[in-house]
């Protein structure tokens, strides 16, 4: 094909209209992306970004709303949350649209946000119920759980915002790369439109008739290229409106951290001062306000009254208290006195805020010397009643403020209002606290007091061992004592009349009847007081009562206000004579008989002359007699010593076969009867009495022989089971009948039979035998057989005399201190015995078999009848023991003439248990070998004289500071007998 001017004018004009053609689409290309990015910022960023602000303004309201209905009960309060509710699931549903384009975001959605709202409206609901349902308290007391699940909330909501940002900076990037995207593509555009340019210029020299066409083809080209000038100048501005809506988000985000802020201060604090310290500069920080005043009316105990707005004469004119100001004129007076005017006074009648403009005063203007006006914005303060109380006063010079910025002030100040009111409330009721505290702990004093006292009088008339009943003048009874159940139950009866109860008795028991009689004259005013005696059986046993009464009344008033009859039971005491009268008749009979014998035999020794086997024969009556009057009279005063508990015990351990074995030869050398014994051999002991012991042995011996007068024989057996040994005596007797078995260990009762007449006896074996086995914490029983015979046993446990070898004895009767010292000991780390007795440590030095006692500790008073001196006599005494340390310890002071011994010290009580832990080791670790005395400083010759004329020779003589320390020697002995 030729080239021509023309053809090149058309290939050029194709080229440039296909240069355009590139142009253009690259740059709407790159326009068309830019705008989308931004659109996608504009429609998804700004509204995701306030839809989540949207869904934390939607459960502030929420919880402002319930709290009010908690602080208040007043139900308008429940407009904000139900607003709330409603608007949050609108803002939900929202937000749900775009969970789906961000799977981060719904993830973060179920996770966590939707789960606590979930928490959130659960507890509004319950709060609700709780106050619908009168459980206020209740409701209060769960608001820091509120609290605690918003606070929850907020840091959710954080995260929220956290990652619409991220969202919003990714969409941001995403415009910042459509941008470059179409910067490059319009730079390779540019360049493409210059090679093309360049080209075109060549193919212009070479084809001059393409010249017009070119020019227009240029100016078409600079069409396009000042259209999209026009286009990238948008996409700038669109950018820096995505800036600035970007800077909105910053500052919203801002001024929801400052409410969060603020919100927190509005609860958790201690006390009202405390509380406005913390929310008041925060409210001020949220609304941007520059000043703040709290007046409240002060608490009096009058009233104002108003009458046609005009205040009558009872008028008492009202007092206002500043509780507190900030960022005002120090010279503020800290009390008001009636002096409210203007706004402050118009907010107490209209009870709604009220916002003036106003110049500054005097003392402002010269802190704000660029200002001359303020804004000043009056807040009612509203009680439980909605009731105005004050005023809260928010000043601000010349501040400009939004609308949406008035509105969440207005919800501020309505969430410090309920605060406000709240910590109120919960001041008034520390007041209340602490005064019902106050009048409480008066009230349980009194009703301590009260309950004392009537205690104290239930005691005294529940104590008693009378019957108590108290009846009110006409007779109703009013009280019965729990004793009256052993007379009559009357407790069922209360509030019915003595005299119908009185005719109920008389059918049951005859012997009322008088009773009855003298009630009656009593209750109609014959009678000024009442003494009867009845009769009544009880389980086929009479008992013999005594009833007196008297008049109850009040002797301020000279009132009488009932009657109290009083029920004694008489029967022990008619049971104590008839005993009284049995025990002289048969005292009377005991003594008389042998004192009869006595004086009849004296008489004849006296005015007869006899032979010497008869005077012989009647002195061995007369010796015979007077024993048996002196045993009787020592068994009066022995069971009345063991009746009054003055009986002394010595127990001490007792060898029992031994002691029973001596007992039956006694009796067998005195007696026609054959007393055996069988005991299973070896040594049986127990902790016991040993004259007791054999009092008890002696007596069921006595008695064996006494009532088995036609047998010959008498049996004695001793019989260990475990830790238990039994003492029987069997006599081949009469045998006790049936109705003697619960009497035959009192005192005086005897079987009174024919068989029994002839044989003698006060009764008081048996009594004596029972009081010293119970003493013993022992048991006695009998079996018996009409005509066969009587065995008693006497039970009682064995004693295990302790192991002493290579151990420390402590002879001790007080517990306490012995396992104190024994406590004290145990550093010593050698093994300890604790007895109570001498008679113990004698018995467990001569059971010793492998190593000697390494140290005693001796109490002089002991438990039996032997004292510490004896047992240290015993030791010294021991050949093989005599060296061993001893400590005494006891409260007395050291008996005369005494001196310490190198092996022996004197501790008097109380010590410390150091000095005797001191005392111990020098006597177990620094004790010579050799005997030693210790004497006070003196000359030597005024010692060792006397020891030399007794044959001791001496050894060694030390002299300490005050004292002189002689060891002597000990004589070897060869007949000393060997231990085991």
């Amino acid at each position: 094909m030729k080239v021509t001017r023309s053809n090149v004018s058309l290939v050029y004009v194709i080229i440039i209209i296909f240069l355009l053609m590139f142009v253009s689409i690259s740059s709407y290309i790159a326009s068309t992306n830019m705008e989308a990015e931004m659109n996608r910022i504009t429609k998804e960023g700004i509204p995701l970004s306030t839809a989540a602000s949207n869904i934390l303004e939607d459960v502030i309201n929420q919880e402002t709303g319930v709290r009010g209905y908690v602080a208040t009960s007043d139900a308008k309060y429940l407009e904000a949350y139900e607003l709330g509710k409603t608007q949050l699931v609108t803002d939900l549903e929202l937000l749900a649209e775009y969970e789906k384009k961000y799977p981060s975001l719904r993830g973060l959605m179920e996770a966590d946000i939707l789960p606590q709202i979930k928490r959130l409206q659960e507890h509004y609901q319950m709060q609700i119920d709780l106050v619908r349902s009168g459980k206020v308290d209740e409701a209060r007391d769960r608001i820091n759980n509120g609290k605690t699940v918003m606070d929850r909330f907020r840091q959710l909501h954080l995260k929220l915002r956290a990652d619409i940002e991220s969202l919003s900076s990714e969409a941001y990037a995403d415009a910042q790369r459509a941008g470059h995207a179409a910067r490059v593509i319009i730079a390779i555009g540019g360049a493409v439109a210059l090679v093309i340019g360049a080209f075109s210029a060549f193919i212009f020299n070479r084809a001059n008739r393409a010249e017009a066409a070119l020019r227009r083809s240029e100016e078409t080209y600079r069409y396009m290229a000042e259209s999209l000038e026009a286009q990238n100048e948008e996409i700038i501005a669109q950018q820096e409106e995505q800036e600035q809506t970007l800077e909105k988000l910053s500052q919203r985000e801002l001024e929801l951290e400052t409410v969060t802020t603020y919100q927190e201060k509005l609860s958790g604090a201690l006390n009202m001062q405390q509380f406005l310290q913390s929310s008041i500069p925060a409210l001020l920080s949220s609304l941007q306000m520059d000043a703040a005043l709290l007046v409240v009316k002060s608490r009096m105990d009058g009233r104002s009254v108003d009458v046609g707005g005009l205040p009558d004469a009872s008028y008492i004119p009202e007092q206002y208290d500043i509780l507190y100001a900030i960022g005002y004129p120090k010279q503020l007076p800290s009390h008001i006195e009636h002096e409210l005017f203007g706004p402050a006074l118009r907010v107490f009648t209209e009870k709604a805020p009220i916002e003036c403009k106003r110049e500054l005063s005097l003392e402002e203007s010269g802190v704000h010397q660029t200002m001359s006006h303020a804004v000043d914005q009056y807040h009612p303060l509203f009680d439980d009643r909605q009731e105005v109380i004050g005023f809260l006063l928010l000043t601000g010079y010349l501040s400009s403020r939004s609308e949406q910025t008035a509105r969440a002030g207005k919800g501020l100040v309505q969430q410090f209002e309920l605060a406000f009111l709240a910590q109120q409330m919960n001041e008034e009721r520390r007041r209340q606290s602490a005064y019902l505290e106050e009048l409480n702990e008066q009230l349980q004093q009194e009703k301590v007091l009260i309950e004392e006292q009537r205690d104290l009088i239930e005691s005294i008339l529940e104590s008693t061992h009378e019957g108590m009943v108290l009846c009110d003048a006409s007779g109703k009874l009013l009280f019965a004592n729990h004793r009256m159940e052993d007379f009559f139950a009357l407790n069922d009866h209360i509030g019915e009349s003595w005299i119908d109860l009185g005719f109920r008795i008389e059918k049951s028991t005859p012997s009322f009847s008088t009773v009855r009689l003298s009630i009656d004259r009593l209750l109609n005013g014959t009678l000024d007081k009442l003494t009867e005696r009845f009769t009544l059986m009880d389980n086929e046993e009479q008992r013999y009562i005594e009833l007196y009464a008297t008049k109850v009344g009040d002797r301020k008033k000279q009132v009488d206000r009932g009657f109290l009859f009083v029920f004694r039971d008489r029967t022990e005491e008619e049971k104590v004579d008839e005993m009284k009268n049995e025990f002289i008749s048969i005292v009377s009979h005991e003594l008389r008989t042998p004192l009869a014998s006595v004086l009849g035999f004296i008489e004849i020794l006296l005015h007869r002359q006899l032979t010497p086997d008869k005077q012989q024969r009647y002195l061995g009556t007369i010796y015979k007699e007077a024993n048996r009057l002196s045993t009787l009279i020592n068994d009066f005063l022995d069971l009345q010593r063991m009746e009054s508990g003055k009986q002394v015990y010595h127990y001490a351990p007792v060898e029992l076969t031994g002691l029973i074995g001596d007992i039956v030869e006694q009796w067998n050398e005195k007696h026609s009867h054959t007393i055996e014994l069988q005991s299973p051999g070896g040594e049986i002991w127990v902790r016991a009495d040993a004259d007791r012991l054999k009092q008890v042995a002696h007596n069921l011996l006595s008695n064996a022989i006494k009532y088995s007068p036609q047998a010959d024989k008498v049996d004695v057996a001793i019989e260990v089971e475990h830790n238990d040994v039994r003492l029987l005596v069997t006599d081949y007797g009469l045998g006790i009948p049936e109705e003697a078995r619960g009497k035959l260990f009192s005192k005086f009762y005897r079987v009174d039979n024919s068989d029994r007449r002839q044989i003698g006896g006060t009764g008081l074996g048996l009594a004596i035998v029972k009081e010293i086995v119970d003493a013993h914490h022992g048991t006695i029983s009998f079996d018996s057989v009409m005509g066969e015979g009587t065995t008693f046993t006497v039970a009682m446990k064995t004693y295990e005399l302790p192991s002493v070898d290579g151990s420390i004895i402590i002879l001790e009767d007080d517990d306490n201190l012995a396992k104190l010292v024994q406590i004290a000991l145990g550093k010593l780390e050698i093994p300890t015995v604790h007895l109570r007795s001498a008679e113990e440590g004698i018995v467990a030095l001569a059971r010793v078999r492998q190593q000697p006692p390494k140290l005693c500790i001796v109490d002089i008073h002991l438990e039996g009848s032997k004292n510490g001196w004896d047992f240290m006599a015993a030791l010294y005494d021991h050949p093989v023991f005599f060296r061993t340390p001893v400590i005494v310890s006891t409260a007395l002071e050291p008996p005369l003439h005494y001196h310490e011994k190198d092996i022996e010290k004197f501790l008097r009580k109380p010590f410390s248990m150091e000095k005797l832990l001191q005392v111990a080791e020098q006597l177990l670790f620094h004790t010579p070998n050799y005997p030693a005395y210790i004497f006070p400083e003196q000359d030597e010759n005024l010692i060792t004289a006397p020891l030399k004329q007794k044959g001791i020779e001496v050894n060694e003589i030390t002299h300490d500071r005050d004292t002189i320390h002689v060891e002597l020697k000990r004589k070897p002995s060869s007949d000393i007998p060997k231990e085991g």
